[in-house]
């Protein structure tokens, strides 16, 4: 079914998961991407952003571009290459920093250590169990993840991945670009979310499963 980019967000109100396809570089998925995190929400919200491609700086921008304010708690995943600038996001105040919860930056060094990915998100899911705020995730890229491991391993990772989400009662986006894929990778990973949504020039297309 196509949508604009405007209310993509109405479409999607009770996917839990979601696959989020652009091609890179592609100015409309930044816009989706931080609507699917719902930032008019802000102050009852846990954000994690699980990154490959951006430094935590450049996530914390582009989510206060749009809410105007921080998160009730931020929680970055930085792997590999983008575990650099964390200046802004260290400065955050973060309601559970005193409560046992992991600080805001979490670093994975190697981009092949999905072990340590796993234990390193969950930390923050079982840090935020009881706060009573809403969890949500934006894990950017798996473009970037396969490039690292191959499609077999990533499926069981995110397999995995998507319980624990589900048991922690989390909204979580996935981005991938479609173009740097067969159709078979992209569609074992369509397989684990509730919906996809498919941005391109001319429209966006959201596809329940």
């Amino acid at each position: 079914m196509e949508f604009s980019h405007s209310n993509v967000e109405e479409a999607l109100a009770d996917a839990s998961s979601v696959l989020l396809l652009a091609p890179s570089l592609f100015d409309a998925e930044n816009d989706v991407c931080i609507d699917l995190l719902r930032p008019g929400d802000a102050a009852e919200e846990n954000v994690l952003w699980v990154s490959y491609t951006r430094s935590p700086d450049a996530q914390l921008r582009r989510w206060r571009a749009r809410a105007g304010a921080p998160p009730a708690n931020l929680g970055v995943v930085s792997v590999g290459e983008t575990v650099r600038s964390t200046g802004a996001v260290a400065g955050e105040t973060r309601a559970d920093a005193r409560r046992g919860a992991p600080g805001p930056i979490e670093a994975v060094a190697n981009p092949n250590d999905l072990t340590g990915l796993g234990i390193a998100i969950n930390e923050y899911l079982h840090g935020w169990e009881h706060n009573g705020n809403r969890t949500v995730v934006c894990f950017d890229s798996l473009t970037a993840m396969l490039q690292y491991v191959e499609l077999e391993t990533a499926y069981e990772f995110l397999h995995i991945l998507a319980g624990r989400l589900y048991a922690a009662d989390a909204v979580a986006h996935f981005h991938m670009d479609p173009g740097a894929h067969d159709t078979r990778a992209v569609e074992s990973v369509a397989s684990l979310c509730d919906a996809v949504v498919d941005l391109r020039e001319d429209g966006v297309s959201v596809r329940h499963r």
